[in-house]
């Protein structure tokens, strides 16, 4: 997810102006009970391990990383997408990817795994900068070999304007969000302060884009196999958000709204049908600690029955195990735990 952008002035003028509720919507004033006494481990090195997806049948989940922080102070930096294997082995490894033009920066954000036509593919959400929004962003279709990833479709777009998640329906169609609707830093934070339903979770259908439904910083996407139901959360509104999905028109019909925490980041469809949200539980916590590296951000974790409506908390943690959390993946008795800007995956016991 992309820097949230607050000023110490701003927020000053907020609370002298009785702004103390905005503040507060931003989770500034929430406690933290670690609600989790399980053990973790460590796997990897790569720095800002945003996305993480699992594949049930093969056991294995793929992670997008790139490091955000360097490439925010605008440095050059390159992302990876790495296949973990889950069999306890850790076997960790960066897949090659074939096929991609050298001239355009790799930063890949959010994905989607897909079984079509009895050929896997990973769709992944790309940057062409780290700072700059407005650069221009891709979204890379690899169909997912034994040892490699090769490009079969590249998608580009003026619609996909700061793309964060995306829930894929088949080669050509996909549904995505645009986590901003302002551009500037001043723009953006007002954004960001208000809660302005000025971003959007859209779809791209063969070359055309429409947007579907404005959101508070729409984020986290993810499709069911059939098509059928779409979810997104919006991390202003501190919800995810269920919708049928009509499939031939691409409309969505919104079914339920579920809360889940302060500010939801991205959402996975886990192996039973049951979503599972990494949600940051203090935003201006998360932005002092893309400011600073060893500054705290805590988090909380959500299972989510979404016929129902009905949410659990599974973890809470003050940072200390993982600070800026945006994903969390259900596999067998495991939680991969990734984070937008610290290093490595942290693999719990469930």
């Amino acid at each position: 997810m992309k820097r949230l952008i607050y000023s110490t002035a701003a927020i000053m003028l907020l609370l002298a102006g009785g702004g103390a509720a905005t503040v507060s919507s931003l989770g500034a004033f929430n406690s933290v009970t670690t609600a989790y006494n399980g053990q973790c481990r460590s796997i990897g090195q790569m720095v800002g391990a945003e996305d993480i997806i699992a594949d049930y049948d093969a056991g294995v989940a793929y992670i997008s990383s790139f490091d955000r922080r360097t490439g925010m102070a605008g440095q050059e930096v390159t992302g990876a997408l790495h296949r973990l294997v889950l069999d306890g082995s850790d076997q960790l490894v960066e897949m090659p990817l074939t096929g991609l033009d050298p001239s355009l920066p790799f930063l890949p954000h959010g994905m989607d795994l897909k079984t079509i036509d009895g050929v896997q593919y990973l769709f992944v959400l790309n940057h062409r900068s780290a700072s700059d929004p407005q650069a221009g962003h891709d979204v890379y279709v690899f169909e997912v070999g034994v040892d490699a990833l090769t490009l079969a479709r590249h998608h580009t777009s003026d619609g996909i304007k700061s793309p964060n998640g995306i829930g894929a329906v088949d080669l050509d169609t996909f549904y995505y969000s645009n986590d901003r609707g302002a551009f500037g830093a001043f723009g953006n934070m007002v954004e960001m302060m208000f809660a302005r339903k000025i971003s959007d979770l859209s779809v791209y259908d063969e070359g055309e884009t429409e947007i579907l439904e404005p959101m508070a910083f729409a984020n986290g996407v993810a499709t069911t196999s059939d098509g059928s139901t779409v979810y997104a959360t919006a991390l202003r509104e501190g919800v995810v958000k269920v919708f049928a999905r009509d499939q031939v028109s691409n409309v969505l019909t919104l079914q339920r709204e579920i809360p889940v925490g302060q500010a939801p980041d991205n959402v996975r469809i886990a192996e039973d049908g049951r979503l599972w949200v990494a949600s940051h539980l203090n935003l201006m916590a998360f932005d002092g600690h893309i400011k600073d590296s060893t500054a705290l951000s805590p988090f909380q974790v959500y299972r989510v029955e979404p016929d129902t409506g009905k949410s659990e908390l599974v973890m809470e943690n003050d940072g200390s195990l993982q600070s800026s959390v945006s994903v969390a993946v259900p596999y067998e008795d495991m939680l991969l735990i990734g984070s937008a800007f610290q290093p490595g995956v942290k693999i719990c016991a469930q």
